[in-house]
């Protein structure tokens, strides 16, 4: 070979490898070059999302399907808290639940075609990473299955909606205006857990202060943690410590672990603790 045809080879090698490196980069608003997390660790064979494809930024970037369903959860919640469900009775299904699309993930991850067909059903609620991963729903379900096992109705509810509503408005906040306020966490902002105080001050005051009061007759004696009358916080005082609550199970970073975990587990915990420190 000559020396012009090796260099022509070599620089043909450069460019391939410049390439695949630069697929993995995407530009910024401000112009600086980041590394797409999400889609680093995806093996070359990678599942299309055909979703993903069709609907382009309405659901790789904004997420609409996986957020209308994420809050939707919560409206379903409040709703059979209205007619009268025994929450005790909530822990069992949502144990089968996980177990169900723990076998799924089990079976898919080890068998591509049925990866396939599974991604096909409900790839718009999945994000990329998801693909080769085990699915964030099952985080989510495992931190409901904490919060309804051991806590009280109040507590237990206050921490699905938060989960609901406090996490989906930190991240829409969050994605669009992130880059103006500082990071407080990885892949945390300020805007995000402002949004998040915001929705769960707004969801204390309403769940305590129009609806636990309108069906009371609903709730059996010692469901609710919190009252007027049992506690020395008054309803606005809980609601910005429910706010405060909101902002910092959402915010925290633990070892990486999944907010759909976190968010639960964590405002469950603090959520009982301060009702329990302020009572009579």
């Amino acid at each position: 070979m000559s020396t012009s045809q090796s260099i022509k080879v070599n620089d043909e090698i450069n460019n391939i490898t410049s390439r695949k490196k630069g697929s993995n980069k995407t530009k910024s608003k401000d112009g600086v070059t980041e590394s797409t997390s999400d889609d680093i660790h995806l093996p070359v064979t990678e599942i299309h999302l055909k979703s993903h494809e069709w609907f382009g930024d309405f659901i790789t970037k904004h997420e609409i399907p996986r957020k209308v369903f994420h809050s939707s959860i919560g409206f379903i919640t409040l709703y059979l808290y209205t007619q009268g469900i025994d929450y005790r009775s909530v822990a069992t299904p949502l144990i089968i639940a996980f177990v169900n699309i723990f076998i799924l993930d089990l079976i898919r991850l080890r068998w591509s075609f049925f990866n396939k067909l599974y991604c096909r059903c409900v790839g718009a609620l999945m994000r990329k990473k998801e693909i080769h991963t085990y699915n964030g729903v099952l985080w989510y379900l495992l931190g409901l299955i904490f919060s309804f096992s051991f806590f009280s109705k109040d507590v237990c509810l206050i921490s699905l909606f938060l989960l609901s509503w406090s996490d989906t408005a930190a991240s829409t906040f969050g994605r669009k205006y992130g880059h103006l306020t500082p990071k407080i966490a990885r892949n945390k902002s300020l805007a995000g857990s402002l949004a998040a105080f915001t929705v769960g001050l707004l969801t204390c005051l309403v769940f305590y202060g129009y609806f636990v009061p309108h069906y009371n007759y609903l709730n059996k004696e010692g469901e609710i943690m919190w009252s007027p009358e049992s506690s020395r916080l008054g309803l606005m005082n809980l609601s910005w410590l429910g706010g405060l609550v909101a902002a910092l199970s959402e915010g925290i970073d633990i070892f990486n672990w999944d907010d759909n975990f976190t968010i639960p587990v964590l405002s469950s915990i603090f959520l009982h603790s301060v009702i329990y420190l302020f009572r009579k």
